[in-house]
């Protein structure tokens, strides 16, 4: 397999773990509001209180259809690169289609979900009710903090940790399977 048909399979699952993700992400403020009170500035939680009950339900469940995500995806995607690839696969590809879903995900999330949506629209499913107009919902900075906390940025990390999981996993496969 060469390394364009790498990349071209493993942006494509991106993709999909990109549109899951949203999806769920999206859905789960349709449902509840406050799904991801956690995810807000301090101030804006202090604001609104304590998360309602169907918001903590919703969020268990956005978090568990996410688990899931991000666990079948490269599994489906690993699989597809073995079928296009003669003999095993070993780290590498695993790793990079693993590392190009992360980054991708965690790409999207900050640029359109935090930035553009959070930031800029502020579409109503995304402001909690009496938090309306308060200055954080602008907070550029917040969610780069978010991203790069001090002093270890582990969601920087996860991004080459993920992939390397992928490969990992994969090698182990492969050498179980004989």
């Amino acid at each position: 397999m060469d390394s364009w048909e790498l990349a071209r399979v493993s942006m494509g699952y991106a993709l999909l773990l990109v549109a899951l993700f949203t999806a769920v992400v999206v859905g789960a403020l349709h449902v509840s509001r406050d799904a991801l009170l956690s995810d807000y500035p301090k101030a804006i939680q202090q604001r609104y209180g304590q998360q309602s009950a169907r918001g903590r339900r919703t969020a268990a469940a956005a978090g568990l259809l996410n688990l899931l995500a991000f666990v079948v995806v490269p599994v489906i995607g690993v699989l597809d690169l073995h079928n296009r690839n003669e003999g095993t696969l070993g780290f590498w590809p695993p790793f990079a289609l693993g590392t190009a879903c992360f980054l991708s995900v965690t790409l999207f999330d900050l640029v359109i979900l935090d930035w553009w949506l959070f930031c800029c629209v502020q579409p109503r499913f995304m402001v909690l009710p009496g938090t309306e107009g308060m200055a954080e919902y602008r907070d550029f900075t917040f969610h780069v903090r978010v991203l790069v906390p001090r002093p270890v940025p582990w969601p920087l990390v996860a991004i080459p940790g993920y992939g390397a999981a992928a490969g990992v996993v994969t090698c182990l496969t492969e050498s179980l399977a004989g």
